[in-house]
This record gives structure tokens, C-alpha cells and sequence, in this order.
């Protein structure tokens, strides 16, 4: 297992954080497809977002499926006690050896939100998971930083 810790900060207050996290337009702005399901009060929000071939190893690319899809499922807490709030993510892919399960610890600092992203990637495949491992955390520490940045003007 391979960890990936990253940091962002966001010019909105928790609440308006938290509401454009279960918004399913933002993310389509984001070029992913997103569903919300609401479980009073907090949102389970699923998001499917087309992994191109191009951005993974050639040994890993080769063996996926031609239209392979991340499924994000993250579960978006509706009521918010304090300035903080904890949102857990999963993600993984058909065809693609590989589980994602990270914690989203949100913390608001006056009229700014605090994201502190931990994640834990891990593969399934005898003898070569570690492998796949180291491969796949530079691919998704480029995509989580793109998506956190782009997050915050969507």
C-alpha cells in the first residue's frame, strides 16, 4: 500500500465548500459525469470521469479496457458541527487493479476552507501490486492537484 497526502486551500466558507461538493453540475464542469443521492441529511455524490490511456503507463495502459472509467463515491456530510468536517472517498476502475479509499478533513479558517487529502492506493495482484502501486500515486497526485485547483473556480 502507497499513501498520498495533499493540501489545498479554497476561498469559501465550509458550508459553501461542502454545498459545491454535492453539486452535480460543478463536477460536470469538471469533465465528469456525477449523481447525487441523498441520504438525510448527507449526500452520497458518485462520480464517473474517463481515465485516458495516454496519462497511464504503457504496461498498465495496454491491459485496460478501451473506455475505462474512475468511479469516485464520496459521502458529503449535510450537517456540519463547528468548523470542521470529514468526507470519505473511494474510487476505482473496471479493469484497473486497483483501490483508492482516502479521508477529505476540511477546516474552515475564517472565510476560507482547509482540504488536507490522505489517501491510501492499493492493488490486489500478487508479486506485482507494489509495483502498480509506485506506478499509479505520480498519476494520481497530478490528477487530484489538477482537480483541487480547478475545483475551486468551477
Amino acid at each position: 500500500m502507497r499513501t498520498l497526502t495533499l493540501n489545498h486551500e479554497y476561498a469559501v466558507d465550509l458550508s459553501t465548500f461542502l454545498a459545491k461538493l454535492a453539486d452535480p453540475g460543478i463536477w460536470e464542469k469538471l469533465g465528469s459525469e456525477a449523481s447525487a443521492d441523498h441520504l438525510d441529511p448527507d449526500t452520497e455524490m458518485t462520480v464517473r470521469t474517463p481515465m485516458p490511456k495516454s496519462e497511464l503507463p504503457a504496461a498498465l495502459a495496454s491491459r485496460l479496457p478501451k473506455n475505462t472509467v474512475l468511479v469516485e463515491v464520496y459521502m458529503i456530510p449535510g450537517d456540519v458541527l463547528a468548523d470542521e468536517a470529514e468526507i470519505r472517498m473511494t474510487a476505482r476502475a473496471a479493469g484497473v487493479p486497483v483501490e483508492i479509499d482516502a479521508v477529505l478533513e476540511l477546516r474552515e479558517s475564517g472565510s476560507e476552507t482547509k482540504l488536507a487529502a490522505h489517501a491510501e492506493i492499493s492493488s490486489s495482484i500478487p508479486m506485482f501490486g507494489a509495483m502498480i502501486e509506485q506506478a499509479v500515486v505520480p498519476i494520481l497526485e497530478k490528477r487530484l492537484r489538477d482537480r483541487l485547483r480547478r475545483f475551486e473556480s468551477a
